[in-house]
């Protein structure tokens, strides 16, 4: 967003006591939620601070790719040796229970979440103008919805908390099973599809949560569960403002950063301190490539695979756009090596550049569909609002030719064509890890990857490992192995 959240909620209500008419001020260290959120403008701050932390170094900033695409067959990690090999544990799936990233992405997701619940908690009882308490509120509810189904997705039962709590409470957390937070993510999405608006006046503005963004996150948490049905309803909500842009290209320019496509993303804007929270994708890289804030590119980390490389169709336009294998690293020599190039921005300066992170965008929207009408019932037909119709828009933009019945007869060849195909179109959007961990066959692939891509004649992989331990510090605190167990195999 042009906005950029880097204020974490206490240092606003520090901030925020300087107006306050001095005989009356409460001092800053009794702030509270409660005497904080008072004005529109409070509220604001307070929204803009949930955003704040998709752009962390414990979420979207960094710990995400690395549970989310290295732990996939997408990416691996070239120095076995880096970061002390806690990257390597978790390319091999060989983690332990103190890895740094599992903890990491544990913790962020639980700071937005606390800063929704700050908000929500007061939000209610304010006298702020009906149409902002609206919006802001079908924020939170979001921005707390998406932590959760990350949360959901990677380690499975958590602690649900959907209040602020102290501290004696929060000791007393136990983790909820997953068909509880699955209910809460669902509830959170349904009431903001409600409150947000379709889409935003100010420009300003551009990126941040809208009813379709809640439609499409409700449509997607639905297929990870399987319920067909409810989630077409879902994704067909997401409304008529949404659209492919003509060329795969232009979706990851800086310039073109505002389109029809995105239904939601992580925003980055370059010119600020890197290290003040705009920072994306911390990796060595090709010389002169920047991302999001950072040197990025794969040339150690994050690397995409040989396996990936040989995933895509002849003539698919998406092949050169997201990756390349040849770079230069000086001026006089070319070198060979698999590097991310999606994102790819001029700096502003060193490690600063301003590309967004699509979290949700309208080609997984129609290949959502696709897969849920498909597993409701195989069909060959063809054409708009079909199972074959929302496949085939997404390949013609990529410059393939139509799938057909006669190509792929069953709903299992189907199906499998839509993996296939969210694989090539999302690469390096954290959606392939999730994507093998719901599929029926996502522990075969993946061992099968390991072997050919690592030569490892024994994987350390079974269904076990579908899910990331709870961070051992956690499980340590709590000290509870009744209702708060570690989870099996680790």
């Amino acid at each position: 967003m042009k906005r950029q959240y880097i204020l974490p909620l206490l240092g606003m209500l520090v901030f925020s006591a300087c107006s306050k008419d001095f005989i009356n001020l409460t001092p800053q260290s009794n702030q509270t939620t409660s005497t904080f959120f008072k004005t529109a403008s409070d509220f604001e701050q307070g929204v803009n601070a949930i955003y704040d932390g998709l752009q962390s170094s414990q979420t979207y900033g960094k710990a995400y790719y690395y549970l989310m695409e290295v732990r996939s067959d997408n990416t691996d990690i070239w120095d076995r040796g880096a970061l002390a090999g806690v990257a390597s544990q978790v390319d091999f799936f060989t983690e332990v229970t103190t890895n740094p990233f599992i903890s990491d992405g544990y913790a962020g997701a639980y700071v937005i979440i606390t800063r929704a619940n700050a908000v929500l908690d007061q939000i209610d009882a304010s006298t702020i103008p009906d149409a902002s308490k609206k919006q802001y509120k079908g924020e939170a509810l979001f921005l707390r919805a998406l932590s959760y189904f990350n949360l959901v997705r990677l380690y499975g039962p958590v602690p649900l908390v959907t209040k602020m709590e102290t501290t004696s409470q929060a000791l007393g957390h136990k983790r909820n099973a997953t068909a509880e937070v699955y209910a809460q993510i669902e509830s959170d999405l349904q009431t903001a599809a409600t409150l947000l608006p379709a889409t935003y006046n100010n420009a300003n503005d551009y990126g941040r949560a809208t009813a379709g963004s809640a439609s499409g996150l409700l449509g997607k948490v639905l297929v990870t569960q399987k319920k067909w049905a409810a989630a077409l309803t879902a994704l067909k909500n997401t409304g008529n403002g949404y659209s492919l842009v003509s060329e795969y290209a232009d979706l990851y320019k800086p310039a073109n950063v505002i389109n029809p496509e995105i239904l939601f993303a992580v925003r980055f804007k370059k010119g600020l301190n890197p290290s003040e929270g705009n920072n994306y994708f911390a990796d060595m890289v090709p010389v002169s490539f920047y991302y999001n804030g950072v040197l990025y590119g794969g040339s150690n980390n994050n690397r995409p695979t040989h396996d990936l490389v040989a995933a895509y169709e002849t003539g698919d336009k998406r092949l050169g756009v997201s990756l390349d294998t040849v770079y230069n690293n000086s001026a006089t020599n070319v070198v060979k090596g698999n590097y991310v190039k999606k994102y790819l921005d001029v700096p502003g300066a060193t490690n600063d550049g301003g590309s967004n992170f699509p979290v949700l965008r309208y080609a997984d929207i129609l290949l959502l569909q696709a897969e849920a009408l498909n597993e409701q019932a195989y069909s060959g037909a063809t054409g708009a609002g079909t199972a074959f119709g929302f496949l085939n828009a997404v390949r013609k933009r990529a410059g393939l030719p139509e799938k057909t019945a006669a190509e792929l007869p069953d709903q299992a060849s189907f199906r499998n064509a839509v993996f296939r195909e969210r694989r090539a179109e999302l690469a390096f959007e954290n959606d392939r890890w999730f994507d093998l961990a719901r599929s029926t066959n996502g522990v075969a692939v993946l061992q099968a990857h390991l072997k050919q891509e690592y030569n490892l004649a024994t994987p350390v992989l079974n269904a076990d490992r579908l899910l990331f331990p709870i961070p051992q510090s956690e499980i340590n605190i709590h000290n509870d192995p009744a209702n708060f167990p570690q989870n099996k195999g680790y």
